[in-house]
């Protein structure tokens, strides 16, 4: 009996050592390097391409699933529209604009098919560059889409508003 309850006792030990070190590797990842609600010790998504920006400018639509189509940049990202961006005044600055990187150009920009080139224009950022505008909105990428065709930055609540995909109308899809 006693070696049954050894038993026991060492297997208990055995399972309160591996939950200690669970917990120990989840509280060693730092601040911060988690992503928004993955959850601690998940490690943080790549860091994807810096955006296309500068030069000329070529706005494009792209077909993504569940939204249709919707606005570009020229490598084929997502831009999107921030709701509390005043009509062609881009106010997403600083930290912001590291999140989302401001689509900017030194010519003036170029309508691809599906879009009206009538709706485009650009605004002067507090920074001096140009950015592209679209039926009124700034456009910004959203760091978090790696590839073409991702939307993961439509409907997100950051800095204070909502940012969303546009249509080639120029709307909040």
């Amino acid at each position: 009996m006693s070696r049954a309850i050894r038993h026991r006792t060492s297997a208990l030990g055995s399972i309160g050592l591996v939950c200690g070190a669970l917990a120990l590797a989840a509280a060693c990842v730092a601040p911060g390097q988690e992503p928004a609600g993955a959850g601690v010790g998940t490690p943080p998504p790549p860091s994807p391409a810096p955006p296309v920006t500068g030069g000329t400018i070529s706005v494009q639509t792209r077909q993504v699933p569940d939204l249709g189509a919707v606005l570009t940049g020229p490598d084929g990202r997502t831009v999107y529209l921030f709701d509390k961006d005043g009509k062609s005044e881009p106010t997403c600055r600083e930290q912001c604009a590291s999140d989302w990187p401001p689509l900017t150009t030194t010519d003036p920009p170029v309508a691809g098919a599906g879009v009206k080139p009538e709706l485009l224009s650009t605004a002067l950022r507090p920074d001096g560059k140009q950015q592209v505008v679209y039926n009124g909105h700034p456009l910004y990428y959203y760091v978090g889409d790696e590839i073409p065709g991702q939307t993961t930055g439509h409907g997100v609540f950051s800095d204070g508003g909502y940012w969303y995909a546009l249509s080639p109308d120029g709307n909040q899809l």
